[in-house]
């Protein structure tokens, strides 16, 4: 996005395909299934391929899905990796996962975590989203 051609990215960054991670990808596609990944993606399917659609807590999964963190082979396994931004998974503390989506915006708390010490903080949040919302 701070390149020069960044509007140009813009106008095609939008789309659920390529549906899967390659390292062979260049380009457009290869810049969309990076922000789609970053952004939007909470299921992969059991084959890899992205599951763009699913937003749901991990217990209504549909079948041969599971949540990206849980993927096969996840490079970043060994990591410690801290994300938000899936209020219906809520607070997971696990040794190298963080999760902090507690549902502000939907009337639940607004978290965060002090990670030497894995102390949480919690401030209760008025329901934000609009009357007759999500």
């Amino acid at each position: 996005l701070r390149g020069p051609h960044w509007a140009d990215f813009m106008s095609v960054m939008y789309g659920n395909e390529p549906g899967r991670w390659e390292d062979s990808l260049s380009g457009d596609d290869r810049l969309r299934v990076i922000v789609n990944i970053l952004t939007r993606l909470r299921y992969i399917h059991d084959d890899g391929r992205l599951d763009l659609e699913s937003s749901d807590a991990p217990d209504r999964a549909k079948a041969g899905r599971r949540p990206w963190f849980e993927a096969r082979g996840r490079r970043s396994a060994g990591k410690t990796v801290v994300f938000g931004h899936w209020s219906t998974l809520g607070l997971v503390d696990r040794p190298n996962l963080v999760a902090l989506d507690t549902g502000c915006v939907w009337g639940g708390c607004l978290s965060a975590m002090r990670l030497e010490t894995r102390r949480l903080y919690q401030v209760r949040c008025p329901r934000a989203a609009a009357p007759g919302g999500r």
